[in-house]
């Protein structure tokens, strides 16, 4: 399995296990701050209750002529007056809950005929315990976020796990016979409608595959049966004692059609097959492909009115060789992309190189955001000629893509148009 797609399980693990302590982080501190917010309100609630009977008691067993029994707790006397303590003075009616000197009071302040009558409790030791209980609390949140973090991360590995295998199956897909179906090894849940899914998607295309191949396979067979009767049919008549040098140089046209066409034959019976090295073709360097094809295509300019030329680029190294049927194939559809597009008058210049081959026309040119498009199959310019697929680029792509080739284009709106193949030698084959 690749380097990157191991990485994404424990990334996807990590991703889960991280949201769902996120959600138990923030569901149980949403809890436990409505539990002490309501608990606290509550608490408030019941004190002031609690402290307004004890002031109502203790002042009327004052007015009876009672003691009340607290002293520096209980005071009477004018509001602001010296009968309070000076921190206390500018409290005013109510409940209040003062921190002073580390203690903790709750006071209750009530006001009757003109007088006020304050009551104080020490609560210092009950907050202490109330402090206590929320760090436990909080020390209980902290274990049940741990105990969420293990738990979740159990889990997780347990639900990944058959996900996991699925895609270590699905890489080795292409290795198991056809029509092998994963689903058979899960359950019926959604891993197992996944692997549905992927079978019935991988088994359609493997079928359409096959029948492309075996399409491919049949024309190939069945054309060059034809091929050869017009190959020995061209051997009988150059043998004819009758030819003038006009019928000859028709019959060496026939003859070279004939052979091009074997040869595309074997460079599409080439790219179905897929991993087919193209070593067994003859070889030769992209300007002698380069001249070929312009001999090939000048008449077909000429008769458009259009300019077709070769510029020879110089280089100190070697020419290199590579498939002759290949250059062939990319550089005669590049020239018949320029040849159906650039327009009436147009000039197409054909570059080659050792190691590049490059058509160029002064054309109307092409938007940058079809760039990518015209490469696709069946796309065709806005005027194509008739009869015109647009399978060529597609073709010079495909075969640049098995060789190792790089194909690049620049153009712009009225600019003309550059196509440029980097070529280099495949892995693994002689240049």
């Amino acid at each position: 399995m690749p380097r990157a797609r191991r990485a994404a399980r424990p990334g996807l693990a990590r991703h889960l296990v991280l949201t769902y302590v996120a959600l138990a982080l923030l569901v149980a501190g949403l809890l436990s701050w409505l539990s002490v917010w309501s608990v606290g309100k509550l608490e408030a609630h019941l004190q002031r209750i609690d402290m307004g009977m004890a002031v109502e008691r203790v002042r009327g067993d004052f007015l009876a002529g009672m003691d009340p029994g607290r002293p520096n707790r209980f005071f009477h006397g004018d509001p602001g007056s010296d009968a309070f303590p000076a921190w206390l003075r500018r409290l005013s009616p109510g409940f209040h809950k003062i921190e002073r000197e580390g203690r903790v009071w709750h006071v209750m302040v009530d006001d009757l005929d003109g007088q006020r009558y304050m009551l104080l409790r020490d609560y210092t030791d009950y907050e202490q315990s109330q402090e206590a209980s929320h760090w436990a609390a909080v020390s209980g949140l902290a274990g049940s976020l741990a105990l969420a973090f293990v738990l979740g991360s159990l889990a997780t590995r347990r639900l990944l796990r058959p996900l996991a295998r699925l895609a270590a199956q699905v890489n080795a897909r292409g290795a198991q016979p056809p029509q092998t179906r994963l689903a058979e090894d899960y359950p019926p849940d959604e891993i197992g409608q996944l692997a549905a899914a992927f079978d019935a998607t991988y088994n359609q295309l493997e079928q359409a595959l096959r029948r492309e191949r075996l399409f491919t396979a049949d024309v190939g067979h069945e054309l060059r049966t034809p091929l050869m009767v017009i190959s020995s049919s061209c051997e009988l008549l150059r043998e004819e004692q009758a030819l003038d040098a006009d019928g000859r140089a028709r019959l060496a046209r026939v003859e070279a059609a004939a052979a091009e066409m074997g040869e595309r034959l074997d460079t599409y019976l080439m790219l179905a097959r897929g991993g087919d090295p193209a070593e067994r073709f003859a070889r030769e360097s992209p300007l002698d492909t380069a001249r070929g094809q312009l001999a090939a295509w000048a008449a077909v300019a000429q008769r458009r009115g259009m300019d077709l030329s070769l510029e020879e680029a110089r280089a100190a190294a070697p020419a290199l060789q590579f498939p002759a049927p290949l250059l062939r194939a990319v550089l005669s559809n590049l020239i018949r992309n320029s040849l159906q597009y650039a327009g009436p008058q147009a000039r197409v210049v054909i570059t080659a190189g050792p190691d590049f081959m490059q058509v160029a026309d002064n054309g109307p040119g092409i938007a940058a955001e079809r760039h990518e498009a015209i490469f696709s199959p069946f796309v065709r310019g806005e005027q194509p000629d008739a009869g015109n697929l647009g399978l060529g680029l597609s073709l010079v792509q495909r075969i640049c893509e098995h060789q190792g080739w790089r194909v690049s284009l620049q153009s712009q709106p009225g600019q003309g148009s550059v196509f440029r193949v980097e070529l280099a030698a495949p892995a693994g084959a002689a240049a």
